[in-house]
């Protein structure tokens, strides 16, 4: 056997070793496909999750409300007539009287907050965050309101805790009609 044949049959046998590139192109797509449907995932709970502190930042607005309510036989945030947005960083009477009525430390705000203090009808259908209303029209007054919810899951438990009753389709305070918005009201008209 020749000193070249030599060479060239324990280099054929070391490639044999080895991955060809097709093996490795394969590997990567089948990476590549698992970690796109792992980040659809992650968004999705994420979505989920703001939704869920939607939810509680609500039940506890509601609640302090009421307790308000209860102790002062009148519902707070009387000068917030026509809608307005709950947020640490926009004023509001419904803010003032459950703060310094120590009904909240503080003033829950959206988890993806991006409006700018916004009021009724100042086209911020898109935006997120809490609405207040203490002179909604059609079914109720004394609303408040989550102006967007992101899932499907948290209309259907909003549905489902407060009712139809409450769960106001039409006019008032965060566009409510425009979406998948919330709206509770706490004096049926």
């Amino acid at each position: 056997m020749s000193f070249l044949n030599y060479i060239y049959q324990n280099r054929v046998k070391k490639d044999k070793t080895g991955f060809t590139l097709i093996e490795l192109l394969v590997v990567v797509a089948v990476i590549g496909i698992l970690a796109s449907t792992i980040i659809v995932s992650l968004n999705s709970a994420r979505e989920k999750a703001r939704d869920a502190r939607r939810l509680r930042d609500i039940d506890t607005l509601v609640k302090a409300i009421e307790m308000y309510y209860l102790d002062h036989d009148a519902y707070p945030g009387e000068g917030d007539g026509g809608g307005i947005e709950i947020s640490p960083k926009c004023p509001s009477d419904l803010k003032n009287d459950l703060i310094n009525g120590g009904y909240l430390s503080a003033v829950p705000e959206d988890p993806a907050e991006d409006s700018n203090c916004f009021a009724t009808g100042e086209g911020n259908d898109d935006a997120f965050f809490y609405g207040w209303d203490a002179g909604h029209c059609c079914e109720g007054s004394y609303c408040i309101s989550i102006n967007r919810l992101e899932t499907q899951w948290a209309v259907d438990i909003l549905t489902q805790k407060f009712g139809q009753l409450h769960y106001v389709t039409g006019g008032g305070d965060a566009n409510i009609g425009t979406g998948d918005d919330f709206n509770y009201c706490f004096v049926k008209n």
